[in-house]
């Protein structure tokens, strides 16, 4: 029993002296912006009985001080694992609120039901940092 509380206290008292050397932590680094969670997202399925299909995407845009753009993701069910279809840029400062998944541009955007998430990132020299998924959105494209 002494033992157990021995190794308990070293833990936590060697723990806050870690040393934090992630360059885009922002605990600690005031020149870290985190970059603001996405809301209002939501999904609508377009081009059934076509051949081209497409999923629009559409959200409250975050201010661009603290978000330089999107990560797009996909699942095939709420629960499943979500997977980067695509990046959406600020252009120049200007907010995006949109963006389509195509079947032009990706052969993956087949009948099926679908999830979408996204979540903003703010680029630094030593990457991006992502901020937090979005909820995520249904959506259903038809044959």
């Amino acid at each position: 029993m002494r033992y157990i509380l021995f190794v308990l206290v070293s833990l936590s008292l060697f723990a806050c002296g870690l040393k934090r050397d992630n360059p885009l932590d922002p605990n600690g680094n005031n020149n870290i912006i985190v970059p603001g969670d996405v809301s209002g997202v939501s999904a609508n399925a377009f081009g059934s009985g076509t051949a081209t299909r497409y999923v629009r995407l559409e959200w409250i845009s975050n201010n661009p001080y603290n978000t330089d753009g999107y990560y797009v993701y996909r699942s095939l069910g709420y629960y499943s694992a979500y997977a980067v279809v695509d990046t959406v840029l600020h252009a120049g400062g200007t907010a995006i609120q949109s963006y389509v998944h195509s079947g032009e541009n990706d052969p993956s955007v087949t009948p099926g039901d679908y999830w979408y998430r996204l979540s903003a990132y703010k680029s630094y020299p030593a990457g991006n940092l992502e901020g937090r998924l979005s909820t995520p959105v249904f959506v259903r494209i038809g044959n």
